[in-house]
């Protein structure tokens, strides 16, 4: 994982090095993290990553914005809410359990792990961390949201309470991926939860 040096400056892809660095947040967490063994998993000295990025809890928020965008955005976007929700919902979870190697999934959310970590003991971080939930909230939002303006479907919860469904149910099968480890749990819940949106959804 080291990084190449040219002359007397020091060059390295900072993709690549916040790739190495957020999947170690991802595994351990933020306290269990120290800026030492960061620098020897990316190949950079300690000076390199904090002229880079800052300090560590600088690192630490770039970190969670690349895992957004990677684990969250990238995949976010892939969905047409033109085809049935159900199809969107399948794509997601497969991108999400299913297209990810067992130990990833292990990990769990970066997000949730994060907040549930930091709130007792690192507030700004936490706050950071929580503003952060609540954009990947509001684009949830406003995918169910398009759904129900558009009177797609014959349920007649809001917008609010199919956002809070999918919410709890998703961060129910992070939790069951990272305890039980079984794709056949998982596989069979993603079946039964999509057999229910379906069955609220107006078929042209």
């Amino acid at each position: 994982m080291g990084m190449k040096i040219m002359g007397k400056k020091r060059q390295f892809d900072e993709e690549q090095v916040l790739a190495i660095i957020s999947e170690y947040f991802w595994e351990h967490g933020y306290s269990a993290t120290k800026v030492d063994r960061l620098a020897s998993i990316t190949g950079l000295t300690k000076t390199s990553l904090y002229n880079a990025f800052g300090n560590k809890e600088a690192l630490f928020i770039k970190s969670l914005d690349f895992y957004l965008v990677k684990e969250f955005r990238d995949i976010i976007q892939q969905l047409d809410t033109d085809k049935y929700m159900s199809e969107n919902l399948e794509l997601l979870f497969n991108k999400f359990f299913m297209d990810i190697n067992a130990k990833k999934l292990s990990y769990g959310c970066l997000v949730i792990n994060s907040i549930l970590e930091l709130a007792s003991n690192e507030p700004n971080l936490y706050i950071e961390t929580t503003k952060r939930y609540r954009v990947v909230r509001d684009t949830i939002y406003g995918f169910f949201g398009t759904y129900v303006k558009q009177n797609r479907l014959t349920s007649d919860m809001n917008t609010d309470e199919f956002t809070d469904l999918f919410s709890i149910f998703f961060q129910g099968l992070r939790v069951q991926a990272r305890v039980v480890q079984s794709e056949e749990v998982l596989q069979r819940s993603i079946k039964n939860f999509l057999t229910l949106i379906r069955s609220i959804e107006k078929v042209n």
